[in-house]
């Protein structure tokens, strides 16, 4: 997709009330406690890898219920009490996301959508910074007007480059449980000094998003890991 310089137009956004947040999407204020770093012996830990797996390939990595997950994973939510810029508030972050990511897609398609107000929002470093959004806004371009909820994947870096994979409406709920996804890959089958840790559905899935029951068990690690010996004394 080519890249486009972008214009202060994404910069002015009318005064607008706030709108009331969808019940599924996570409270960006909500309080949250630090993140536990990955440990593949720690059967808490796999179960909520389970858990951020199917929702994250059910939903396109939008809707993650954070407040279920208190591990280190592939991608983050922006939320407070924690920052993820030094000099803007997260609200102001993922404002300015959203509406470089619409700026871009209306440059691209002609389209004519306006930022409205944000939902959620998370993040993933990796050359620049990744984000997937969920926001509301309003096509100008339609006889009507209400502003609906849209989600948009995209990549930043730096203040013109701006590289969109997924720009859409929100799918529904009934849409997101249909989505089929493969079992999990085995976790750390590539490393000899950690357990391989394999996965297998057990039952169908069932309720909001229709996560299927999956089983995991772990293959004992080819070699020990390597222990550092204490320097000797002068």
């Amino acid at each position: 997709m080519a890249n486009t310089v972008l214009t202060k137009e994404y910069l002015h956004i009318p005064k607008k009330p706030r709108l009331e947040k969808c019940s599924e999407e996570s409270n960006p204020a909500s309080k949250r406690r630090e993140l536990r770093k990955y440990d593949p012996y720690d059967d808490e830990y796999v179960r909520q890898y389970i858990l951020y797996y199917y929702q994250f390939h059910k939903s396109e990595g939008f809707v993650i219920d954070w407040d279920k997950l208190d591990y280190e994973f592939e991608t983050r939510p922006i939320m407070d009490p924690y920052r993820i810029a030094a000099y803007s508030t997260n609200d102001e972050v993922i404002r300015d996301v959203a509406c470089r990511a619409i700026t871009q897609h209306n440059v691209d398609t002609g389209s004519r959508i306006e930022f409205v107000d944000h939902v959620s929002a998370s993040y993933r470093w990796c050359a620049g910074i990744l984000y997937w959004v969920t926001f509301w806004a309003r096509d100008l371009a339609s006889s009507n007007l209400e502003p609906r909820l849209y989600q948009t994947n995209v990549r930043l870096c730096g203040p013109t480059f701006c590289e969109i994979y997924i720009f859409r409406l929100k799918p529904t709920v009934e849409e997101i449980a249909a989505v089929q996804v493969d079992p999990p890959a085995p976790l750390y089958d590539d490393d000899p000094e950690l357990p391989t840790i394999l996965f297998t559905v057990t039952g169908p899935g069932s309720g909001y998003m229709s996560i299927p029951e999956v089983a995991f068990t772990r293959i004992p690690a080819e070699v020990e890991p390597a222990v550092s010996s204490p320097e000797s004394s002068p």
